[in-house]
């Protein structure tokens, strides 16, 4: 029965009344089995029937959408707000209350009768004696207060399923209801035909890669929503999507592919139906499922999809605070941040747990002293006082000692343990088997671990459930069951001898093993835990591979940590450390793979392995160049190691020295030797005939010959765009996108510059590899730079500058702090740019980047000149040209010493040297790049107007005809404003 129904007509007509009786009935529909039948029986009263069901399983539906319907919203038709409605349900059971359907009617009647004498708004199972107790239990778990937040909440679901996607982090401390403000949505969204979905993260050391998100997916299949497809990638994380259709093998695969095809299958089950994704305790997720959600929610569009995180307030810091920070700057994020409750809502909910009963100012304030609003504490606390027997329902009210009596353990541990305390020997046992494998468990999994007999299980479930320490999980289809809280399997686990607990820890590996062989990683959790080093050395490579198949690079390094504190051998440990060097350098971590290179590099020298050490040398040496090591020992080197390669017949080690070498000498200014190196490399690439080497090859040719030949370069770094692309190779692909960028920019296509260069950003982001991503970010902001926008382009060399310093890359922020001594020296600042060359000038001797050097010592001129020093200016002078003498191509920097030794000779007097100077410079420019030819111009025009105005005025309109609408903007301010000069 709809309580107050009469009410509701009343005030707000009788249509609305119709709108509430149709929403209660898709409610009751909703949470029925197809079996069981509903119908409206008159005005305000529904009836069920629900086959073959005992009594308790009905109270348990009936109270089910008893809460339902109170926690539904239903919206006013003709005016914002809505209103909110309770109802009164009986159960009876045949054969338990009555041997004949008008008898079993009249008991629910009756039962139900008795719950509107108590107050309304609960179920109770009808009497087998009309004197018998009717069953009210205090209503602990009623959602009552965060009207607001349940409000907005709401909206954003409204908001969603009209198709506009909506993404919100519901944040506050352990306890505070975030979990429990979400599943208020569950009745929401069943009423809209919706469904809602959940994956948890889980606190753990180490942890399966994608874990949340793989339990969506399997969440979804279930729902049987999304056409059936062959997936790529899928399988790896939801196997049975790869049974439903099979798809041909492959060894192309990528982390693109993977992330990709989860964005896909969400995407069209979200086209399907309104869907809620729900990502519980976020603060714990890894890499790789933040990396999903970053990938997925700026590919949203016009799906019905709302995706709902709770994230630990005092949890958030590190990973978990920028990945959030990073989600904000989507206009679909939102957050919602829960305090504890305030006194009047904990009134509002005590009261609604006592059906209504007016419990007293005493009791309010012994209850918020003791929790001080958060919703957890008072749970605990109200359950220790009912299980105690403190607090007992009499028939008619609820009673409770004098709060001076009333006794309770300070902390929320202390709490829960004196709650399981109350629970059985044999169940307490069982729980703490259970609460080792984990906040859910399986049934099946913890009598296999040696739990108890299924009997014995069903018993302790039984027990956890009627005490609320358990409950079912939402996959009603499994014999799966979860914790209430995290906290309960936390103080069970911690209430057992240590020695006990890795005993447990390893019988639920074993059990795991026989069951769930593929379960890697929580195999070689457990068995680590549990002190079995050989199990636990063996799972985590197991674990560690399946990590690298899915490209999760932090996952799988974790693992090999783990394999490596169990390795039983050196020939293990090493074999270990070769995996985490080539992840380390993936991500960008150089130090660290270096080091462990070293080490690995001993072992196999000590067996007598000539390639295997070769190969971990070569590796070396490309990591000591990332870090800075001078270009000269890197060509030494590299050139013995070839011959090394040559004669044990390593062609696919000399194509990477190749590269290496090639680089070496375009670092050191030897162009030609550096494009024939290139060459080499490519030949020898096509012959081994690897893909990714010769991809690799490419872009290195590429760049060699970009100053003298960019179209020829665009289309070799287009040939291995089109190479990683059919590769599925993420980080390829930036780095050729990157790279393509900066072949725009010498070709002075801007816009196709910054395409390029924000693709290369957005895939070294999601891809994890934060070297490339500040080399594009680098290069993004000489755009911005070029164009006059300072703020922006200070903004990503300083994010630039700041992923180089995490990676150690000495080579690349080296090239950071260069551009940032450019951009203060066009914004007058030259105070700091001086001090940026001085930097870089010592860097770039160090590293043994002789272009940067030289350009860095004429830039500290042009600094100290702008501020009247003119003599050590004409000193930087000096030496830049000199080291320049040997060089006869133009390249980046050669401009800065071209301008200072045009002012230098003008501010002695030598103009008409200065004059001749500038246009040998300006011929050779002019050929080079327009843009620099433009700021060649600007950069020396007050120096040469007074000896050459008319040459000087004919430069100016010619280069600012030229480069108008290019997007020079400040390099067309200048020429413009030198034209308006009389």
């Amino acid at each position: 029965d709809v309580d107050h129904f009469k009410l509701v007509n009343d005030t707000y007509g009788h249509l609305q009344g119709d709108d509430v009786l149709v929403g209660v009935a898709e409610l009751i529909r909703k949470n029925l089995r197809a079996s069981d039948v509903a119908a409206r029986y008159a005005g305000d009263e529904f009836v069920a029937l629900l086959p073959d069901t005992p009594a308790d399983a009905a109270r348990e539906v009936a109270e089910r959408i008893c809460a339902g319907i109170r926690g539904h919203t239903f919206f006013l038709r003709d005016r914002s707000g809505s209103v909110v409605v309770t109802s009164s349900m009986g159960v009876a059971s045949f054969p338990e209350h009555a041997g004949d359907y008008d008898t079993l009617f009249a008991a629910a009647d009756r039962a139900l009768y008795q719950v509107k004498r108590q107050g309304r708004d609960g179920v109770a199972i009808a009497s087998i004696t009309d004197e018998a107790p009717t069953h009210l239990p205090l209503s602990i778990e009623r959602f009552v207060g965060r009207v607001d937040e349940l409000r907005a909440m709401v909206k954003l679901l409204e908001e969603a399923g009209e198709g506009h996607p909506k993404v919100v982090a519901v944040s506050g401390e352990a306890g505070v209801g975030k979990t429990t403000l979400i599943k208020q949505l569950e009745p929401e969204v069943r009423l809209r035909a919706g469904s809602l979905v959940t994956g948890r993260a889980h606190e753990a050391d180490v942890q399966a890669p994608y874990a949340p998100w793989a339990e969506v997916i399997g969440a979804i299949r279930r729902l049987d929503i999304v056409p059936k497809h062959p997936w790529r990638e899928l399988p790896r994380l939801v196997p049975a999507l790869g049974a439903d259709a099979p798809f041909e093998d492959s060894n192309v695969g990528s982390k693109y592919m993977l992330l990709e095809e989860i964005a896909e299958y969400v995407r069209l089950a979200a086209r399907e139906r309104t869907l809620v994704i729900v990502l519980d305790d976020m603060q714990w997720a890894d890499s790789a499922s933040w990396d999903t959600l970053e990938y997925l929610v700026p590919q949203l569009e016009n799906e019905r999809l709302l995706i709902c995180l709770t994230i630990r307030a005092e949890e958030t810091y590190g990973e978990t605070l920028e990945r959030r920070r990073r989600l904000s700057r989507n206009e679909l994020f939102h957050e919602m941040t829960l305090s504890r409750l305030t006194r009047d809502e904990l009134k509002q909910w005590v009261e609604a747990a006592f059906h209504r009963q007016d419990v007293g100012r005493e009791l309010l304030s012994f209850l918020y002293r003791h929790t001080e609003g958060n919703p957890l504490f008072v749970v605990q606390v109200l359950r220790t006082l009912v299980d105690e027997g403190a607090v007992w329902y009499t028939g008619e009210r609820w009673e409770w000692r004098p709060v001076s009596e009333l006794r309770l353990p300070v902390g929320v541990s202390d709490l829960i343990s004196r709650r399981l305390s109350r629970l059985s020997a044999e169940a307490q046992t069982i729980l703490t088997t259970a609460a080792v494998i984990g906040r859910e468990f399986d049934l099946d999994l913890a009598i296999e671990a040696g739990a108890g007999s299924e009997e014995e299980l069903l018993d302790a479930v039984d027990e956890g459930i009627r005490a609320s320490v358990l409950q079912a999980t939402a996959d009603r289809e499994s014999d799966r069951y979860a914790f209430t809280h995290g906290k309960m399997a936390e103080v069970l686990r911690e209430s057992v001898n240590p020695r006990r607990l890795r005993r447990m820890h390893e019988r639920v590996a074993q059990a795991l093993e026989r069951r769930t062989p593929d379960a890697a990683a929580e195999i070689a959790t457990h068995y680590d835990r549990g002190g079995n080093a050989e199990k636990a050395y063996h799972y985590a490579i197991l674990a560690a591979d399946q990590a690298k198949a899915v490209y999760a690079h932090t996952e799988g390094t974790e693992f090999l940590h783990v394999a490596e504190r169990n390795a039983a051998s050196p020939a293990h440990l090493a074999d270990v450390r070769v995996r985490l060097a080539q992840i380390a350098e993936a991500v960008g971590q150089y130090v660290e793979a270096q080091e462990l290179c070293d080490l690995a590099i001993d072992w196999f020298e000590g067996q007598g392995d000539l390639k295997r050490s070769l190969s971990l040398r070569v590796l070396r040496e490309r990591l000591r160049g990332l870090l800075g090591q001078p270009a000269r020992q890197t060509l030494d080197v590299a050139d013995a190691l070839d011959k090394e390669a040559q004669t044990l017949g390593a062609d696919a080690e000399r194509v990477s020295l190749l590269k290496m070498i090639s680089l070496s000498q375009w670092r050191l200014g030897d162009t030609q030797a550096s494009e024939r190196a290139a060459w080499d490399a490519v030949r020898l690439a096509e012959k081994v005939a690897d893909p990714a080497l010769l991809g690799d090859s490419l872009m290195r040719l590429g760049m060699a010959i970009q100053p003298d030949q960019p179209t020829q370069a665009l289309e070799i770094q287009k040939r291995a765009l089109a190479l990683w692309e059919s590769l599925g190779d993420r980080r390829g692909q930036a780095r050729c996108h990157n790279n393509l960028g900066t072949v725009y920019v010498a070709l002075g296509q801007w816009e196709e510059a910054k395409r390029h260069l924000t693709t290369a950003i957005a895939i070294g982001r999601t891809a994890g590899t934060p070297d490339l991503w500040g080399l594009a970010a680098l290069n993004l902001g000489v755009v911005y730079l070029k164009g006059g926008d300072f703020d922006r382009a200070r903004e990503l060399f300083g994010e630039s500058l700041a992923l180089f310093a995490a990676a150690k890359n000495s080579e690349r922020q080296l090239y950071a702090l260069y551009n940032l001594a450019h951009l203060d020296r066009d914004r007058a600042e030259y105070n700091s740019a001086a001090e940026l060359y001085d930097v870089t000038t010592s860097l770039a001797q160090r590293i043994g980047q002789s272009e940067v050097e030289i350009g860095a010592t004429a830039g500290l001129g042009l600094s100290l000149l702008a501020q009247g020093k003119t003599t050590p200016a004409r000193e930087k002078f000096e030496a830049a040209d000199e080291r320049m003498r040997s060089r006869r191509d133009w390249f980046q920097g050669r401009e800065l010493v071209e301008t200072l030794g045009v002012h230098v000779m003008a501010s002695d007097g030598r103009t008409e040297e200065a004059l001749s100077r500038f246009e040998r410079a300006l011929a050779m420019a002019e050929a080079a790049d327009l843009y620099i030819a433009a700021w060649l111009t600007a950069a020396c025009a007050k120096a040469l107007y007074d000896v050459a105005p008319d040459r000087v005025r004919q430069l100016a309109e010619n280069y600012s005809e030229r480069v108008k609408g290019m997007g020079y903007t400040e390099i067309n301010r200048q020429l413009e404003e030198l034209l308006a000069r009389t």
